[in-house]
């Protein structure tokens, strides 16, 4: 498990992003309605997330 340390939140924040997506792209919402939803607020926590590791990551080293 050791190829994992230090990816798990990418992996965690890049499946938020895909299902938030996929959401959308699957025909299930319009885009209208898809911005008006709570799948922006995912969409954008799962983007701080990921941004939040990655700034983490930049001051460890």
């Amino acid at each position: 498990m050791k190829w994992l340390k230090g990816k798990k939140t990418y992996i965690v924040s890049g499946l938020m992003v895909a299902v938030t997506l996929l959401q959308m792209l699957a025909g299930e919402t319009t885009l209208q309605e898809f911005i008006m939803s709570e799948h922006v607020v995912t969409l954008i926590e799962a983007t701080g997330l990921g941004t939040l590791r990655a700034g983490i990551a930049g001051n460890l080293r």
